[in-house]
């Protein structure tokens, strides 16, 4: 049998080739068409690459608080070995002006068993403070509290949210005659029947008469001058409350300012929450007119000016 010539083994191995460059094309074709079936029907093979912009945020950023997440380990701050290890170069003056001696050993010597004298000014502040020189006798006339005196009372809505309000401890009749139980308490008692307490009251008006000849608690100051001091007979009987503004209650008036003022009232006024509080009340130029003329049939509209 005669062999093959090399033509046609040449043909042979071409042919082989091209049969597997076809088979190969074929997975691939299929191969791709699956993976579009599974990418839901997109006839793109490439991602696509879009160049749009976000639209900018509806309104103004704002921060969010993160219970989850704790902001302290993004400020701790650790030192490292490299910072501790540092050294960093004092400059200083020559002996810091401070004169050493060198020579003689005994100059800085101090001997603890004995006494030795400090200059006064290193005495005053080595000594301790004395707190009873702090209460001093115009600070302790300050702390009485007498029974016809009241304490100031402030009518605001920061102070009664804030303050020690009319259930604490600081309440004004809690310690009415509390100085005085506790100065009497070894002291014979000489209220114990009418007669007794007659005779008080009388001796008080004998008291007033005698002339004021020096001053109680400062040696040397005496009185110039005695004046009666009287109640008002006429307004004694009616209740009031002296109010005192930090600021202009009507700043916005400017005609009639000083005939609303005197025509203004105050009023007690309470909230939906309970908080109390005072409102400032000035008329308006028709009720003043109203006013001025004492009509008691007609009535006048106010304005509240000041809470």
């Amino acid at each position: 049998m005669d062999r093959p010539s090399a033509s046609s083994f040449s043909f042979g191995r071409n042919h082989g080739h091209h049969s597997q460059h076809a088979h190969h094309s074929a997975n691939h074709h299929s191969h791709q068409r699956r993976r579009a079936q599974e990418r839901g029907g997109i006839d793109l093979i490439c991602r696509a690459k879009y160049g749009n912009t976000l639209p900018d945020l509806p309104f103004e950023p704002k921060f969010l608080q993160s219970p989850f997440i704790s902001l302290n380990r993004f400020i701790g701050y650790k030192p490292s070995s490299l910072e501790k290890c540092f050294r960093y170069e004092l400059l200083t003056e020559p002996d810091l002006n401070v004169k050493i001696d060198l020579i003689d050993p005994m100059t800085y010597y101090c001997d603890s068993s004995g006494k030795f004298s400090l200059d006064p000014i290193d005495e005053q502040l080595l000594e301790d403070e004395n707190l009873s020189q702090l209460n001093t006798r115009r600070s302790i006339q300050h702390r009485k509290v007498v029974p016809w005196m009241r304490k100031t009372e402030y009518i605001s809505t920061e102070f009664s949210r804030y303050g020690i309000g009319q259930t604490g401890a600081e309440r004004p009749d809690t310690k009415i005659g509390y100085g005085m139980k506790n100065r009497i308490k070894n002291e014979p008692f000489e209220y114990k029947d009418r007669d007794s307490q007659i005779a008080a009251i009388q001796r008080t008006f004998t008291e007033a008469q005698k002339p004021v000849q020096r001053h109680y608690s400062k040696a040397g100051v005496t009185a110039v001058e005695e004046i009666p001091i009287f109640p008002d007979f006429e307004l004694w009987k009616y209740p009031f409350a002296q109010v005192i503004f930090d600021a202009d209650p009507l700043p916005y008036c400017k005609e009639n300012r000083e005939q609303k003022l005197i025509e203004a009232i105050i009023r007690g006024m309470a909230d939906t929450e309970g908080n109390q509080f005072v409102g400032y009340f000035a008329p308006l130029d028709e009720a003043l007119q109203q006013r001025m003329a004492d009509d008691d049939e007609e009535f006048g509209s106010y304005k509240e000016g000041m809470e």
